[in-house]
């Protein structure tokens, strides 16, 4: 009954080298609920924290499903660009935040070598492979809104050979030109949540060494403050290898397989930013994905939401994939016939809607 995926995580005590990181007691207590998780782990920690992790994994019986890599931080491959790190943010570090350090950075940034290392390992035997921050919060609520004991382990289960990631916002892909980087990092530009992902073993061997890529050229040419921000060239490089979801990073696990939890922020925040930068085929995706779960009364959604995101998906087929726009159409009118509160949405704002539908109908 365990599901097929290795995840892997990371837990250091970093106190020595920021006072502000979290401290032993934070960080097991952040991470005791992934602990007690049956599932394959592979624990990337150092001496300080290694017995308290195995004590807690080992009461809850789950030894036999565990390996623990026990490394210094500075025995870690990432160790070496310590100085270039804290060289680069003596220079240029806009998003200075007091909680993080050089070190942290660099464990982050740690988790496309852990993954590899794993893959290659193997030590399970499984087929599919996975991230996870250690720093999930008392029951999972960091990532998860409602968390039960199950929803892990559904998304675990539900991992396919493509990499799995959600999407947290939609940024301008000019940032991936090299010559934009320094505007690119004069603020956290939120782009996916690296909180958790999903990845089959061909893939992943690419992106995870694409990744660590970045980190390292970024690193060189004097930037890189935190490693989700990597991902933005990765997303286009690799689109059809890669399955979105969509949401916060509080909905991380619950919006994994299907979209159910916090649509309004998904429209708000990533739909109709997707349309406004002209990335069509992205917004198609994204509208589709929330469409087939509200279709397939997997989640609840208010009239209002349903009409905005199927004319969303509306005016971005048209630019992407003309046929399906007008199908789209024929079924927005159909509803509008058919469903009271639908002709209701419709009669809001009945002029512009005829005056995009017209150009298909």
């Amino acid at each position: 009954m365990i599901p097929d995926c290795t995840l892997v995580t990371a837990c250091y005590d970093l106190t020595r080298y920021n006072n502000n990181c979290r401290n032993k007691f934070v960080a097991i207590e952040n991470m005791r609920s992934l602990l007690e998780t049956p599932c394959y782990l592979v624990i990337f920690t150092d001496d300080y924290l290694y017995n308290v992790i195995y004590s807690i994994r080992d009461s809850c019986k789950l030894s036999h499903l565990t390996r623990y890599l026990i490394q210094d931080f500075k025995e870690l491959e990432v160790y070496k660009y310590v100085d270039v790190v804290k060289s680069n943010r003596a220079k240029y570090h806009p998003t200075k935040d007091e909680r993080t350090c050089a070190e942290s950075h660099l464990i982050c940034c740690s988790k496309f070598d852990f993954v590899l290392h794993t893959i290659q390992k193997n030590p399970f035997h499984t087929s599919k492979f996975g991230w996870i921050d250690s720093n999930v919060g008392k029951n999972f609520s960091k990532i998860c809104t409602n968390y039960k004991s199950n929803i892990l382990l559904h998304a675990l289960t539900n991992a396919t050979d493509k990499m799995h990631i959600q999407i947290l916002n939609v940024v301008d892909k000019k940032y991936i030109k090299s010559s934009h980087l320094r505007e690119y990092y004069n603020q956290y530009r939120w782009v996916v949540c690296g909180s958790f992902f999903t990845v089959g073993k061909d893939i992943g061997i690419k992106i995870m060494n694409d990744l660590n890529n970045v980190f390292i050229n970024t690193t060189r040419l004097g930037y890189g403050h935190g490693e989700e921000m990597f991902y933005l060239e990765i997303l286009d490089k690799y689109y059809h290898d890669i399955v979105r979801s969509y949401g916060d990073y509080s909905d991380i696990i619950n919006n994994f397989v299907h979209i159910n939890q916090n649509i309004e922020y998904i429209l708000n925040c990533i739909i109709k930013n997707y349309l406004s930068f002209g990335y069509y085929r992205e917004c198609c995706d994204c509208c589709e994905k929330v469409l087939k779960s509200y279709e397939n009364y997997e989640i609840e959604m208010n009239e209002s939401i349903y009409f905005a995101v199927l004319f969303y998906y509306y005016m971005s087929s048209y630019y992407h994939d003309k046929p399906r726009s007008i199908e789209i159409a024929n079924k927005i009118m159909k509803l509008i016939n058919e469903n009271y509160t639908m002709k209701c949405e419709y009669e809001k704002n009945k002029d512009y809607y005829d005056a995009q539908l017209k150009f298909v109908l």
